[in-house]
């Protein structure tokens, strides 16, 4: 129970990632928030957090929404009296090859993976400067180093991801002194759902690229969390954290 008491905020909640990561903060301890669009989603990733017997509460807002998230966010701190944990989850990528990429899908690809942490952060930071502790932890990706070789045509994706991996180093520096500690973690490719579509060619050729020759386990993924939310943690601050089995070194 290495997050007994704390209060989390985890965007993207309504996804199976995000439900995992939900789950695990629960088990340790914390009360957990879900922020997403998908109400019914949402629903069920509270259910998980009472079953662990924590308090959830869910918010549902478009998280490329600065206004809706804020009014959220404001809810949620108003409940609870603050927040200790934020894990920005939120995200997704899509595959187009840069010559053919049109303004729209950049600019969705930079909303949903960039401006999104953006914005939640932003809300919440005040909260955690005025108690003079917290913990912000953001899902960036391997493709922020790597140039996205896992995944052709990542580009919009990973340069929205490389956009998190900046503010993350650039915010840790700005709120060390305040008790408020900025780290990111960097997946490669994870064992969800839609990994079930490889062929078997397809999963082949993923693996080569990763020298564990094993796919990230979101069980993992959340663990990492918890330990970058943990009090032992104190000191960890613009960490970019590689969960990629290797495919970075």
């Amino acid at each position: 129970m290495r997050l007994e008491g704390q209060r989390a905020i985890v965007t993207g909640a309504a996804g199976a990632l995000g439900r995992v990561i939900a789950r695990v903060l629960a088990s340790e301890g914390a009360d957990v928030a879900g922020l997403d669009l998908n109400a019914e989603g949402l629903e069920a990733t509270a259910e998980l957090v009472r079953a662990e017997g924590r308090r959830s509460l869910s918010a549902t807002a478009d998280l490329t929404d600065h206004a809706a998230v804020k009014s959220a966010v404001d809810g949620i701190v108003a409940e609870w009296g603050g927040i200790d944990i934020l894990l920005n989850g939120a995200g997704g990528g899509a595959v187009a090859w840069f010559h053919e990429m049109t303004p729209d899908v950049w600019a969705t690809q930079i909303e949903r993976n960039l401006t999104t942490v953006y914005n939640v952060t932003n809300a919440v930071l005040p909260s955690m400067l005025e108690q003079k502790h917290g913990r912000i932890i953001s899902i960036a990706s391997i493709a922020a180093v790597s140039g996205g070789r896992l995944v052709r045509g990542a580009t919009a994706y990973a340069a929205a991801k490389a956009g998190v991996v900046g503010l993350t180093k650039a915010l840790a520096i700005e709120v060390a002194e305040q008790g408020v500690t900025v780290n990111a973690i960097a997946p490669g490719a994870q064992a969800t759902p839609g990994r079930d579509n490889d062929t078997p060619e397809r999963r082949a050729a993923l693996l080569d690229q990763i020298p564990t020759r094993l796919l990230g386990e979101p069980e993992h993924l959340a663990q990492a969390i918890v330990f970058l939310a943990a009090p032992e943690a104190v000191n960890i601050t613009g960490v970019i954290l590689p969960l990629d089995g290797g495919h970075s070194i």
